[in-house]
C-alpha cells in the first residue's frame, strides 16, 4: 500500500507540476487574446435629465436641446484576421466598427444619415489591443493595394492584464491617440477595475464656412474655427482589459476672433445600465478563468505538485527502508 500512495503521489504531483507550467507559460497566451469573429453592439446615452446641447444641420442649423443615444456595432473580419495575423507573425484581430450617435428614437440600422456617423477598420493586437500597422489585400481596386489602417494606440479595449500606467487611446475627432491616466481603482457591479481618464484641452480642429447670423456677424458668410475638448473616463477590467463602463463628456464650438460664439456639441454620453450589465455578465466568468490560468493553478497547482512529489518520495524510501529492516532480520534470523 505504501508504494501504491507513493508511486500515485508521485505521478500526481508529476502532472500538477506540468499543468502548472503549462498554464502559466502555454494556456494563458492561448486565452488572452480576442476573438477574430466578434458580434457586438454597445449603447450609451445622456443621462435622465441631462439633456444634450447640439447643433442640428439637418433642421437647418438649429440649436436643439434634448438627449441623445449612442450605438456602436463591431463586427470582426475573420478572413482578414487570419491574413494579417500571417502576415506579422501575431496574433491580429481585424474589426469593423459603426458608430452612430442621434436621437434616443433614431434607428441606426435604417441607414438614414445620423447626427454624427463614422466608419472604421481597424487591424489590432489581439493581446495587448494596440493598433498595427499592415496592408490590407482583402480589397484591391485596379491593381493597387488599399491602407485602411492608419490608427495608432488603443481603439476597442485595454491590454490583457492591464496595469496602473497611462495609456494611448484613439480619439475618433482629433484622428490621433491620446493619453489615458491611470486614476484609481473601484468596483462596478462586484467587479473591481481600473479607472482611466483621458482629457483632451480645448483644441482647434479646422475652420466651416458659415452663416453670419447663426454667430452674431453681420456678414453674409464667416468663417470659423472648430474647437473640439472632451473628458472621457473607463472603468475597466484589468484581467481582460475590457471597458465596463465608459463615458465621455465632450464640448464642441465655433469660434470667432478667438471668443466663443456658438455650441456645436455639449453632452454627456454613457454606458447605459443595461450595457454595463451585459458587459458585466459576459466578461466576469471569463476574467475568472484567465486568473485562475495565469495565478491560480501555477502557484497552487505548483505548491500542491510538490508537496505530493516530496510526500511520494518520503513514501517510497520509508518503504524502501523498512523492507531492507525484514530482510536484514530475516538474514538474522536464518542464522
Amino acid at each position: 500500500m505504501g508504494n501504491k500512495f507513493g508511486t500515485s503521489a508521485l505521478f500526481l504531483g508529476a502532472f500538477l507540476l506540468a499543468l502548472a507550467g503549462l498554464s502559466k507559460f502555454y494556456m494563458y497566451d492561448r486565452l488572452a487574446v480576442v476573438p477574430m469573429n466578434t458580434e457586438t453592439t454597445s449603447n450609451s446615452s445622456t443621462a435622465p435629465g441631462a439633456d444634450a446641447e447640439y447643433l442640428d444641420v439637418a433642421a437647418g442649423l438649429k440649436i436643439t436641446n434634448g438627449p441623445l443615444a449612442n450605438t456602436k456595432v463591431v463586427t470582426g473580419d475573420v478572413e482578414a484576421s487570419k491574413k494579417a495575423s500571417k502576415a506579422l507573425g501575431k496574433d491580429v484581430a481585424v474589426w469593423n466598427i459603426y458608430d452612430c450617435t442621434d436621437t434616443p428614437d433614431f434607428n441606426c440600422g435604417s441607414g438614414e444619415v445620423p447626427l454624427s456617423g463614422t466608419t472604421d477598420r481597424v487591424a489590432f493586437d489581439a493581446n495587448t489591443g494596440e493598433a498595427v500597422e499592415y496592408e490590407d489585400t482583402s480589397s484591391e481596386a485596379d491593381g493597387e493595394i488599399t491602407k485602411p489602417f492608419s490608427f495608432e494606440g488603443l481603439y476597442f479595449k485595454f491590454p490583457f492584464d492591464a496595469q496602473k500606467k497611462t495609456y494611448q487611446f484613439w480619439d475618433g475627432t482629433l484622428r490621433e491617440a491620446t493619453p489615458a491616466t491611470y486614476v484609481g481603482e473601484g468596483k462596478v457591479k462586484g467587479m473591481k477595475v481600473y479607472k482611466y481618464e483621458q482629457v483632451i484641452e480645448p483644441v482647434k480642429t479646422g475652420t466651416i464656412d458659415v452663416p453670419g447670423d447663426l454667430v452674431g456677424s453681420e456678414e453674409a458668410t464667416v468663417t470659423a474655427d472648430r474647437v473640439y475638448s472632451s473628458i472621457s473616463t473607463y472603468s475597466v477590467d484589468p484581467v481582460t482589459g475590457v471597458v465596463i463602463v465608459g463615458q465621455t463628456a465632450q464640448d464642441s464650438y465655433l469660434e470667432l476672433n478667438g471668443e466663443r460664439v456658438l455650441t456645436t456639441t455639449k453632452a454627456t454620453l454613457g454606458y447605459t445600465d443595461a450595457q454595463t450589465q451585459k458587459v458585466v455578465d459576459e466578461y466576469k466568468s471569463k476574467a475568472m478563468l484567465l486568473t485562475a490560468v495565469k495565478t491560480w493553478i501555477p502557484v497552487y497547482g505548483g505548491i500542491l505538485g510538490l508537496v505530493l512529489i516530496a510526500a511520494g518520495l518520503m513514501s517510497r524510501r520509508g518503504n524502501a527502508a523498512g523492507a531492507r529492516k525484514v530482510e536484514k532480520g530475516e538474514l538474522v534470523g536464518s542464522r
